[in-house]
């Protein structure tokens, strides 16, 4: 199916490629062995796509805990090609929240009351609540949790119902995960231009610059006639002036 080789796929689809090992992490019923093949998902499955990826996720924690600003901050660099600027040097630290059992949401809905961070933060973190229903380690959950570590053991402080609602920033509102990725996988134009970028960097060897954006706008042209097949992407630097004649 060349429709199976779009960019758009990265986004959303209702597949995956997974081994046995991977399918038990994710609760998907008859996939075994270590061979990872395609698998079509379930109807309602949360995977598939990039946003539907366990190591998303986990890159997106400490390990104990989610973050939602580490993971929208993610998807508006990586998906909508939109990076967040960098956290001022000043940021407080809200110790006054510190021994409190709040929810994920309310601990940071008291940083958009902070004027140095609201800006950032009402960008950020509508679209990391949209993810909530991912623990520290990307399984699906339902339920939120604030623990303390007492000891070798975990006590529950509080436990809270995910709401996973959110809106982009001056953009559309979703009320869960599922029109998240929606929203997403309709900005795929933007995807499409960041891909570009990082692949003309990654092809010659250094940052992109002002003047790749003559090669970025030849090789968008020439994706998006194909429906943003990725080998057409591929191809089209692959065949660039700039590709042949690059040095090193």
């Amino acid at each position: 199916d060349p429709k199976s080789g779009r960019l758009g796929k990265l986004l959303k689809s209702d597949y995956i490629f997974i081994n046995g090992l991977l399918a038990n992490y994710y609760g998907i019923e008859g996939v075994t062995g270590d061979e990872f093949r395609k698998v079509k998902l379930p109807t309602g499955s949360p995977r598939g796509g990039l946003l539907g990826t366990a190591a998303i996720h986990a890159m997106g924690s400490d390990g104990i805990e989610s973050s939602p600003v580490e993971r929208g901050a993610w998807v508006l660099r990586y998906l909508l090609n939109d990076p967040p600027p960098p956290a001022p040097p000043n940021v407080p630290q809200l110790s006054r929240l510190a021994d409190k059992p709040l929810s994920t949401r309310d601990r940071l809905r008291a940083h958009q009351e902070e004027a140095q961070c609201a800006s950032c933060h009402r960008k950020i973190d509508p679209i990391g609540f949209g993810l909530e229903n991912f623990d520290a380690a990307g399984k699906w959950r339902t339920t939120g949790v604030n623990r303390t570590k007492v000891g070798r053991s975990w006590r529950t402080n509080k436990t809270w119902e995910i709401d996973a609602s959110g809106a982009f920033h001056k953009g559309p509102a979703f009320s869960n995960y599922f029109e998240l990725r929606d929203r997403v996988a309709e900005r795929e134009p933007d995807f499409a231009r960041g891909f570009t970028e990082a692949l003309i960097a990654y092809a010659l060897g250094r940052p992109f610059a002002f003047t790749d954006e003559d090669l970025a706008k030849e090789i968008l042209t020439v994706a998006k006639s194909k429906e943003h097949s990725v080998s057409e992407f591929v191809q089209a630097l692959v065949l660039s002036e700039a590709f042949k004649w690059k040095k090193g």
